[in-house]
C-alpha cells in the first residue's frame, strides 16, 4: 500500500511485479520479461517499478552451483537497472 501511495502522490504509473511473474519455465523467457518490463516503464515514464520478493531471484552471483539461466536472469536485471 505504501508503494501505491507513493505512485499516486508522485503521479507515476506503477508496475508491481512478483518474483513468480518474472520467471518462466521456458529458456530465456525470464530475461525477455525483465527487458520488456523496463522498456515499457521507460516508454511511459515517469514510472515506478516495484519488485516484490526480488531477493528470492537475486541471490549472490558467482556461486559454483549457480544455474546458467539464473546467472543470465541476474545479469539482464542488472543491465536494465
Amino acid at each position: 500500500m505504501l508503494v501505491k501511495a507513493v505512485a499516486h502522490e508522485s503521479k507515476c504509473l506503477l508496475f508491481a511485479c512478483t518474483a513468480s511473474a518474472l520467471t518462466s519455465k521456458w529458456h530465456g523467457e525470464g530475461e525477455k520479461l525483465v527487458r520488456t518490463l523496463f522498456h515499457v516503464a521507460s516508454d511511459v515514464s515517469p514510472a515506478i517499478v516495484f519488485l516484490d520478493e526480488i531477493d528470492s531471484l537475486l541471490s549472490s552471483r558467482g556461486g559454483g552451483n549457480e544455474h546458467e539461466a539464473s546467472r543470465r536472469f541476474k545479469t539482464e536485471f542488472m543491465v536494465q537497472m
